[in-house]
């Protein structure tokens, strides 16, 4: 009864192991009984083994049906169009521009409120982000808001007061998301590029921007 049960036992795991169901650990254990030359192994693996080998042969050749053959044959001359492509140095149609640039006199100036003009520059689609030149005439303001995001800005000519500092040519500026802008003006006008999430809480109601 025992030596039955032995045999079962080597059955079982031969046949899963053709079938490669046995975990790692099982399967490296067989794999040092069959090397050893253990009684039974050998012979049942052999036999499972051609098995498995005579079912992957016994499915009968299916042919693929004329529309799966056009669909594989366009597939496979597309993804060889697109790589004599590559290797020519040519971008995908669908590809962003390596460079974007906006010269000096390029680009519309939208008037945002009184005063107030903003040309935009870039959109960054993935980041979600707006960069834009803002322009302040003598005495105009910005309403008061509220960051939802980190606003960065540098002033490039003119004077600018933001919160009661004064910033000037060259100064940087990065307003954490969550703060808020309760006075952004200029005395004698100014231009400054901002690089802000694409939207803002405009906390002035009556505001139209």
């Amino acid at each position: 009864m025992m030596r039955n049960l032995v045999d079962e036992r080597i059955t079982e795991q031969a046949a899963m192991y053709a079938l490669g169901m046995l975990s790692q650990s099982e399967a490296r254990a067989f794999e040092r009984c069959l090397a050893e030359g253990e009684g039974g192994y050998a012979e049942e693996s052999a036999v499972f083994d051609a098995v498995v080998t005579s079912l992957g042969l016994s499915a009968s050749e299916q042919l693929p049906s004329a529309d799966m053959r056009e669909r594989l044959l366009a597939r496979v001359a597309g993804e060889a169009s697109q790589k004599e492509r590559n290797e020519a140095g040519e971008r995908p149609a669908s590809a962003p521009p390596e460079f974007h640039n906006v010269r000096l006199d390029e680009g519309k100036w939208d008037q945002a409120a009184e005063g107030v003009f903003v040309k935009t520059l870039f959109v960054d689609q993935i980041r979600g982000t707006v960069t834009s030149l803002v322009k302040l005439e003598p005495g105009a303001r910005l309403p008061r808001h509220r960051h939802l995001g980190i606003e960065e800005s540098i002033v490039v000519e003119g004077d600018c007061r933001v919160n009661g500092e004064v910033l000037t040519p060259g100064d940087y500026r990065c307003a954490m998301a969550g703060s808020t802008d309760s006075e952004v003006t200029t005395e004698h006008g100014t231009t400054f590029l901002m690089i802000t999430p694409r939207e803002v809480e405009i906390l002035e109601p009556q505001w139209n921007c």
